[in-house]
């Protein structure tokens, strides 16, 4: 038996996701601001709802992502040093 293990690193890039919602909700509200013809308040009020839903889906993404724990990253330190002290 051996004491090797894998440590996946995953540092998931949501900054153009979050660009594009920005921009298009800076759209929508420019649109509201001006209440043009051609956008019925319904439509707008629609598109509010869906981006306000694209953005909770990448919030609650990005909370089921496991969390650096610091205590276990100083322990996993100490463990490591004792294990080279001690050669085992």
């Amino acid at each position: 038996m051996t004491n090797d293990a894998w440590t996946v690193i995953v540092n998931p890039d949501f900054s153009t996701y979050e660009q594009t919602i920005a921009k298009q909700r800076d759209d929508l509200f420019y649109i509201q601001k001006f209440k043009t013809p051609l956008a019925p308040v319904h439509e707008l009020n629609h598109i509010e709802y869906v981006l306000q839903k694209l953005e909770d889906e990448i919030n609650a993404f990005r909370e089921l992502l496991p969390h650096l724990d610091k205590r276990r990253a100083v322990l996993s330190a100490v463990g490591s040093v004792l294990k080279w002290f001690f050669s085992t």
